[in-house]
């Protein structure tokens, strides 16, 4: 078996786990809120028509957080394929040079010194 294949085993057990549990959670705070609907007082709140819904801010959040996971899956692509070698060869990549930068001036000395 490949590595690959290992790392892919153990990454689908651990959203298997994953979701088990947020099932369990899901399940909980449908009851909590299910038994306490008629316990907890409602109270008006004036802005309510300019706020979103707490389904509304999932939604937004995890749009943003697609766009974020392609951003980034597309940048690290890239930087993995720029250190991948094609297939059989043993050439090293080639380096990629900079100039050099010019040496530097050194200032002349201003004003003029006279021995006495």
């Amino acid at each position: 078996m490949a590595v690959i294949d290992t790392i892919r085993e153990a990454q689908d057990r651990s959203i298997e786990e994953l979701t088990n549990a947020q099932e369990r959670l899901a399940e909980l705070n449908e009851r909590v809120a299910e038994g306490i609907s008629g316990i907890v007082p409602r109270f008006e709140n004036p802005f309510a028509e300019y706020l979103p819904s707490p389904s509304q801010v999932v939604e937004s959040y995890f749009d943003f957080v697609g766009k974020l996971y392609e951003a980034n899956k597309s940048f690290s692509q890239r930087v993995a394929a720029a250190w991948e070698r094609p297939e059989g060869s043993t050439a090293k990549p080639a380096a990629k040079t900079t100039p050099k930068a010019a040496p530097k001036a050194t200032p002349k000395a201003t004003g003029s010194s006279t021995k006495s």
